[in-house]
């Protein structure tokens, strides 16, 4: 059956009316995308929400998609919002830039999700279909290399004997080679298959477990290292082709990387098992089978690492692909976004190059389609994106882009769907934002302009590790819901820690105005780590209540605070009359009471204030406050190299446990202006701590937190390393990223005028080398005029005789030759002068390329602070509100 056709938004001829009345819908049909698809656009053009639209259209139609992110944007696929309300936009709000707007995060979340109703409704779509979408698609977020997300074992062809053995020995070879030029580089050795003794020898010894279906992890290596079950390698011996100490040497470093925790990482999780990863997933109940969203995310490897990672998924996929039985339809969709760096022209020959080229030839014949997508097509390789049916060409700012994808517009079929170069040149400086100049080789007209629909992904922008963490928890299934039926109608019998009875500061006060530290870093709420905020947590004491039980008729204070931990409610009311074998066994089930309360604060601890949690007016029976421990710590975060100093104060806060100690797991952030300096009138307090009324106790509390300010508090900074720029506090990051584009547009002003400073003398050398060639060239040509030519030579030893006839034929040959190497000469110091205007242009447009390219270097630096550079403001002892029965 044919996968339906992609709606990707608008189109209109390109000489058609730009406004609605000339547009019609785009749709692409899926099997064009078969011949593969190129998007280009500078930064701001929409490239990357046309990608986003293409993988949603895939994933709708039913077709699985690979998708390889090296930026960190493509994890935006699960931002998809069932009902489109500021709920569910809410958690992932940054609330330090909601603050330096002066609006909450419930405001910001309010706009962003009536803009993304409205956005869907102009293209005709709404939250039924962002809906489906998130019930089709089967997503996966792996990230190699680390267990931010799920982690991948990149190692898999050494340790797991691969049926590819028997099937298709060059793909397993190929496998083989590139897991062993992994784990050359991770120790830093020569990883080249052809040059690397180190990696043939390991081919040889790896092959042949693999081919007897065993393992050949990294303890197999290390012991055939140190006894080589073969003889030779190739037509020397073992021992002659890499010596015994050599050897020891290699199973030293390879045995330091196996004991490091950090290469534990690229050892554990999914296979790398390209197959299994696209396999349709059967659905529970009605929802039918799911459509596989692989995102394999390497923005946080180095570059050598992404090559390497990369050149390894894609031989895999190759692998994967050569295996499938031949097809017209899409089968499959591998989307590569930001692919510059990863298949550059000729020389460059990077691990990632020669199974891309390869997919882009023989894929089609699958029915596995590739797009790729990229701001700078001049560093990639145009024979091979030639070959490419579809183009989805965005605004292109610089002519030196714009001339490239002409040339390669021109070369996929002789011409550009009948639009001059100089005209097809001008249309793509000028097109607006989401606006595309397509090219697809299948359709008639074959050129057309294109306006992409509105995502129904939340485009939000690059994700940081932390953020994958959460992403990968809220799509990883919950686990089983605890039987109604087992709880205890007493609260505390379920949760029989006496702390459960206090009062979480985090479900009372949440902080609107967090700085630019996430406040779920330092105190992680599971209820924030959800893309569904009506999410339940598995943890039974972070359930959702039930919306008959108390907690919905708690008490609130000024502004509406919430009183009462809706996680922690009292028992029902029991049944007045019951048996007295029924009252016997409710006293053998029932916990003891709770210490009497006084009516009065106890005094704090010297040195220490006293904060009160907001309170109703008249506060009910069963009210009392509970003593937490709180300090006001300000830790300073710097890096004199950047230039960077931070200041983060934050007012933490931790229960008592019953030694006079905070309990730290459970340590809260408070707002400082939702807590009163007077507790409410007929409160009752519980009892202090008996070992608080010492004060090396009170000074151990204070440092305790203190300490775990330290350990908890870290910020993240954008840097430029190259421009040496560094952002500011509170600076936004599309500020920072103009400031670096002026300071390189700075830098390259400067620049170019010392590049203009050192042609200078080169070129007036040339001039001048010119003006003497062309003034001999003409001095020898009016010689050459003044002499008899052949006739006249002759005519002349008729009359003067023969010696004068040689004589003159010796000085026009000598009057020839002399303006020959004039001529010479001209032409030489003409042709270097042009060389040398041609390499001055060079330099001054790649120059002008370092205004575009500077959020390229853009880098994000963690800031954490030293254990000197916290220090406490002041202790207070905060008494939180609780509602735990009559005293």
């Amino acid at each position: 059956m044919p996968t339906r056709p992609f709606t990707l938004g608008r189109s209109r001829p390109l000489s058609g009316d730009p406004g609605a009345a000339g547009a019609r819908p785009f749709e692409l049909p899926a099997h064009h995308l078969v011949t593969h698809g190129v998007v280009v656009g500078m930064t701001g053009s929409g490239k990357t929400g046309l990608v986003m639209v293409l993988v949603e259209e895939a994933l709708r139609s039913g077709v699985p998609v690979l998708m390889v992110d090296v930026k960190g944007d493509l994890p935006n696929l699960l931002f998809t919002f069932p009902e489109l309300s500021a709920a569910e936009f809410e958690p992932w709000i940054d609330p330090s830039a909601a603050a330096r707007d002066g609006r909450s995060t419930a405001d910001v979340a309010e706009g962003l999700a009536a803009r993304w109703r409205d956005g869907l409704a102009s293209s005709g779509l709404g939250s039924g279909d962002v809906a489906a979408l998130r019930a089709r698609m089967a997503p996966r977020l792996l990230t190699p290399g680390t267990t931010a997300g799920e982690p991948v074992h990149v190692l898999s062809a050494l340790e797991t004997p691969s049926p590819l053995w028997d099937e298709d020995e060059e793909a397993a070879r190929e496998a083989l080679s590139a897991s062993l030029s992994l784990l050359l580089r991770l120790v830093g050795r020569d990883p080249d298959p052809a040059r690397s003794r180190e990696h043939v020898l390991l081919a040889h010894l790896a092959e042949r477990r693999l081919r007897a279906r065993r393992a050949a992890g990294l303890e197999e290596l290390l012991a055939d290292l140190a006894d080589p079950p073969i003889a030779a390698v190739g037509a020397l011996g073992v021992d002659e082709f890499f010596a015994p100490k050599e050897r020891q040497a290699l199973a030293r470093e390879l045995n330091t990387l196996l004991a490091s925790p950090t290469f534990a990482t690229w050892r554990k999780g999914a296979p790398l098992d390209v197959a299994s990863w696209l396999a349709p997933q059967v659905g529970s109940g009605s929802g039918g089978a799911k459509t596989p969203a692989v995102i394999v995310s390497v923005a946080h490897l180095d570059d050598d690492e992404r090559l390497l990672v990369l050149g390894l998924l894609f031989d895999q996929l190759l692998s994967w692909v050569r295996g499938l039985s031949g097809t017209s339809d899409l089968r499959a969709l591998v989307v590569f976004d930001e692919v510059f760096g990863f298949l550059p022209p000729h020389p460059a020959n990077p691990p990632t190059k020669r199974p891309l080229l390869a997919l882009l030839k023989q894929a089609r014949a699958f029915g596995v389609g590739v797009v790729l997508a990229t701001q700078n097509p001049m560093d990639l390789d145009y024979k091979a994106l030639s070959n490419a049916g579809a183009w989805f060409v965005g605004r292109l700012q610089t002519d030196a882009d714009r001339e490239r994808v002409v040339e390669g517009l021109s070369g996929a079929d002789g011409g550009a769907g009948g639009v001059g170069a100089a005209a097809l040149s001008a249309t793509l400086k000028a097109l607006p934002p989401r606006t595309f100049f397509v090219r697809d080789v299948h359709m008639q007209p074959p050129s057309f302009l294109a306006e992409t629909r509105f995502s129904l992904s939340w485009l939000r922008g690059p994700v940081t590790r932390r953020e994958i963490g959460r992403l990968v928890r809220s799509i990883s299934p919950p686990p089983p819901a605890p039987d109604p039926t087992r709880a205890s109608l007493d609260s505390r019998s379920v949760h029989p820690d006496s702390r459960a009875d206090s009062l979480d500061f985090r479900s009372v006060y949440p902080d609107p105005r967090a700085d630019s530290l996430d406040s779920r870093s330092v105190h992680p709420d599971s209820r924030a780590d959800s893309l569904d905020p009506r999410r339940a947590s598995p943890d039974p004491r972070h359930a959702s209540p039930d919306p008959a039980s108390p907690a919905r008729r708690a008490p609130v204070g000024p502004g509406g605070t919430v009183v009462l931990d809706p996680r922690h409610t009292p028992a029902a009311p029991q049944p007045a009359r019951r048996s007295a074998a029924a009252r016997a066994d409710a006293g053998a089930r029932a916990p003891a009471p709770p210490p009497p309360a006084a009516t009065a604060p106890p005094p704090a601890p010297e040195g220490w204030r006293s904060l009160y949690a907001h309170a109703p007016a008249a506060a009910p029976e069963g009210f009392r406050y509970i003593p937490w421990v709180a300090a006001s710590v300000i830790a300073h975060l710097r890096d004199t190299k950047l230039g960077v100093a931070l200041n983060r104060s934050q007012l933490l806060a931790a229960p008592l446990l019953p030694d006079g100690k905070p309990d730290l797991s459970r340590v809260s952030r408070l707002d400082a202006s939702l807590l009163a300096t007077s507790p409410a009138a007929g409160a009752r307090f519980a009892e202090l701590p008996a070992p608080l009324a010492k004060r090396a106790t009170a000074q151990a509390a204070a440092r305790a937190l203190r300490e775990h300010a330290y350990r908890t508090t870290e910020a993240s900074v954008a840097v430029h390393k190259e421009l040496g720029l560094a952002q500011d506090d509170g600076e936004p990051l599309e500020a920072f990223a103009a400031r670096c584009r002026a300071a390189a547009a700075r830098l390259a002003t400067a620049e170019q005028q010392q590049v203009v400073g050192r042609f200078a003398p080169k070129i007036a050398r040339l001039g001048e080398r010119i003006a003497a060639a062309k003034a001999r060239y003409g001095q020898a040509e009016a010689e050459v005029a003044a002499l008899p030519g052949a006739v006249g030579a002759a005519l002349l030893g008729l009359v003067a005789g023969r010696d004068t006839a040689r004589r003159a034929g010796t000085q026009r040959d000598k009057a020839a030759a002399k303006l020959e190497r004039a001529r010479q000469e001209w032409t030489e110091a003409d042709a270097a002068l042009r060389d040398l205007h041609a390499a001055q242009a060079a330099e001054l447009a790649a120059l002008e390329q370092l205004p575009l390219r500077a959020g390229e270097g853009i880098e994000t630096k963690r800031l954490v602070p030293k254990k000197n550079d916290v220090e406490v403001a002041f202790v207070a002892l905060a008494w939180a509100a609780t509602l735990a029965g009559p005293a």
